[in-house]
C-alpha cells in the first residue's frame, strides 16, 4: 500500500529516465476510479508476485530437488543438453531447447508435481449440463477443482507421486497434455504461461549445462551441487495457501554449491 501511494505521488515523466512500472500505467489509464484505489493496486501487486514469480520458482525447486536427488535422470539430462550445447562458451536458444525431448519431460514432471496454484478455481457452465460419474451437474452451477486432483490421478498419471519424466515421452504426451492443468486451460488460461515455459527451460539448461551432482559430471562444469538437509518432504504439498506448502518446519531446498 505505502509503495502504491509513492508511485501515486510521483512526477512519472520522473521516473527511471521515463521508465515505468505497471502501476504508473494503470494509474494513467482509462479505468474507473475503484480500479485505480491503492488497496486495489496493491491486490493487483500480491497476485503479479505470486502468480508470476512464486509459481515458476517452486516449479524450478520441485524440478531441482529431483534431478539432485536422482543421478540417473541428471545424467540423461546433461547428455541431451550436451547435443545442443557441446561447447561450454556457447548457449542454445530456446526454439533449440524447446526441442529436446527428456527436456520437455523434466519440465512437464516439474509442473506436474508442483501445481502452479493450488487454490480451488470455480467454473460455470451456463447452458449445459455436466455429467460427473453418476451426478448430473445443472447449468448455472459452479464446480471446482484443485489441480493436485487432477495430476495425482492414478488413472492418469500411474505411480503418480514419483518423479518420472519418461512418461511424457514413452505414452501419448498429446493424451497427457490434457491433464496437464498447472496454467488451466480454456478462455482463463493463464496469460504469462509461454513466459513461464521460456523460464522453466532456459533456467534448468542453464544450470545444469554447467553444474554437476556427485559423479555426474562434465569436464566443462563449472561446479557441483549437493543437496543440503533436504529431503522429499520439502518439495511435497502438505497444505493449501493457494499455493502448496510443504510441511512445518520444511527450511525449503538447500544445496551446497563449490565452484572449480
Amino acid at each position: 500500500m505505502t509503495q502504491i501511494e509513492e508511485i501515486r505521488r510521483e512526477d512519472s515523466d520522473k521516473v527511471d529516465g521515463g521508465i515505468k512500472t505497471i502501476f504508473h500505467t494503470l494509474l494513467q489509464s482509462d479505468l474507473p476510479a475503484i480500479e485505480k484505489e491503492s488497496r486495489r493496486l496493491a491486490e493487483e501487486a500480491v497476485l503479479l508476485v505470486g502468480a508470476g514469480t512464486h509459481t515458476t520458482s517452486w516449479c524450478l525447486t520441485v524440478i531441482a530437488f529431483h534431478l539432485l536427488a536422482n543421478p540417473t535422470l541428471l545424467k540423461q539430462l546433461k547428455e541431451e543438453l550436451k547435443s545442443v550445447h557441446p561447447n561450454p562458451n556457447s548457449r542454445p536458444s530456446l526454439q533449440e531447447l524447446e526441442r529436446l525431448p527428456f527436456l520437455t519431460g523434466v519440465l512437464k514432471e516439474g509442473l506436474r508435481l508442483g501445481y502452479g496454484a493450488t487454490g480451488r478455481s470455480a467454473r460455470i457452465a451456463p447452458d449445459a449440463s455436466l455429467k460427473c460419474g453418476n451426478w448430473v451437474i445443472p447449468p448455472g452451477t459452479p464446480v471446482s477443482l484443485t489441480i493436485p486432483l487432477t495430476h495425482h490421478d492414478e488413472t492418469i498419471f500411474p505411480n503418480p507421486e514419483a518423479f518420472l519424466p519418461d512418461r511424457w515421452i514413452l505414452e501419448d504426451s498429446s493424451r497427457l497434455d490434457k491433464y496437464l492443468v498447472s496454467f488451466s486451460k480454456g478462455s482463463r488460461v493463464c496469460v504469462g504461461m509461454n513466459l513461464a515455459w521460456a523460464e522453466l527451460y532456459l533456467c534448468i539448461a542453464g544450470v545444469f549445462s554447467r553444474f554437476g551432482c556427485g559423479d555426474v559430471q562434465d569436464a566443462s562444469d563449472v561446479g557441483m551441487l549437493k543437496l543440503y538437509e533436504t529431503d522429499e518432504t520439502d518439495v511435497v504439498m502438505a497444505s493449501d495457501m493457494f499455493f502448496p506448502v510443504p510441511r512445518d518446519g520444511s527450511k525449503g531446498v538447500r544445496v551446497k554449491v563449490t565452484t572449480k
